[in-house]
C-alpha cells in the first residue's frame, strides 16, 4: 500500500499523485508482474511500470492487415496501461521484461471524474503517446531496416527502463521484434552491425545506447518516453 511519503519510481505516477488532493481515498499497491500477458483481478486497474516493460498492441490480426503486428507501444516507468477492459477486445497488454509495477484502482477515477480531473488529462496524454507510437512503429517498419528498427526499439526500451543493463528473453518478445533478433543469433551472422548485438541461449543482451544509437533510425526520436509537461 502507498505511504504518503514514499517516493514513486513511476514518473507518471509520481507527478499524478502530486497533481491531486484526493490521494487518501486510492488504493495503490506495488505487485509483481510476471512475464507473458497481463491479466488483472480488476476491470479498473491501471499499471505504472517500475522496472517491468510492457508491450501493448492489436489483440487480433487478420490476414488483410498483417503490418498492425508490429504497431507494438512500449510502457515503462514513465507511462501506463490500464483500465484493461477499455477495448479489451482490440488491445492486449503483454509483460516482456519481468519486474514490479504499481497497480491503481482506477473506480474511485470513474466515480467522481470531477474529483480527478487531473488523472484523467495525465490519462488521456498517456494514450496519445501510445497511438502515437503505434503510428510510428507502423511507418518505420516500412521504411527502415531491421537493424534500424531494433535498434529503434531498444532505445526505446533503455529510455523506459531503470537500470542501465538490460536483457531481454526472446520468448517474451512480440513475434514481430522476436523476428528482428532472430536474424542476430550466432552462426547466422551475415551483417558487420550484427556484432552490436549478443543473442545467445535464448536471451538478447541489449547493447549501449550509444552503439544502438549508431544503428537505429530516428523514429525513436520520435516517441516520447517522459510525462509531458502539464
Amino acid at each position: 500500500m502507498h505511504r504518503p511519503t514514499e517516493k514513486m519510481k513511476n514518473t507518471l505516477l509520481a507527478r499524478m499523485l502530486a497533481d491531486s488532493g484526493a490521494v487518501p481515498a486510492l488504493k495503490v499497491e506495488c505487485v509483481a508482474l510476471q512475464a507473458g500477458s497481463l491479466t488483472s483481478e480488476s476491470d479498473f486497474s491501471v499499471y505504472f511500470p517500475v522496472d517491468a516493460l510492457i508491450t501493448l498492441g492489436p489483440a487480433h490480426v487478420t490476414p488483410s492487415t498483417p503490418s498492425v503486428r508490429r504497431a507494438t507501444a512500449l510502457v515503462g516507468q514513465h507511462g501506463c496501461v490500464g483500465p484493461l477492459h477499455k477495448g479489451a477486445a482490440l488491445m492486449q497488454a503483454h509483460v516482456v521484461v519481468a519486474g514490479q509495477a504499481y497497480r491503481v484502482d482506477w473506480a474511485p477515477v470513474r466515480d467522481d471524474p470531477a474529483r480527478y480531473a487531473s488523472w484523467l488529462w495525465h490519462q488521456t496524454a498517456a494514450m496519445q503517446r501510445r497511438v502515437s507510437q503505434m503510428a510510428q512503429w507502423s511507418f518505420c517498419v516500412q521504411h527502415h531496416t531491421p537493424t534500424q528498427s531494433l535498434s529503434s526499439w531498444l532505445l526505446q526500451c533503455l529510455a523506459q527502463h531503470p537500470h542501465a543493463g538490460l536483457t531481454l528473453s526472446l520468448n517474451a518478445l512480440p513475434q514481430s521484434i522476436r523476428q528482428w533478433a532472430d536474424t542476430f543469433q550466432t552462426g547466422s551472422r551475415q551483417a558487420p552491425e550484427a556484432s552490436v548485438f549478443d543473442v545467445r541461449d535464448g536471451r538478447l543482451h541489449v547493447p549501449s545506447a550509444a552503439a544502438l544509437a549508431a544503428l537505429a533510425c530516428t523514429c525513436h526520436a520520435q516517441m516520447p518516453s517522459h510525462v509531458a509537461p502539464a
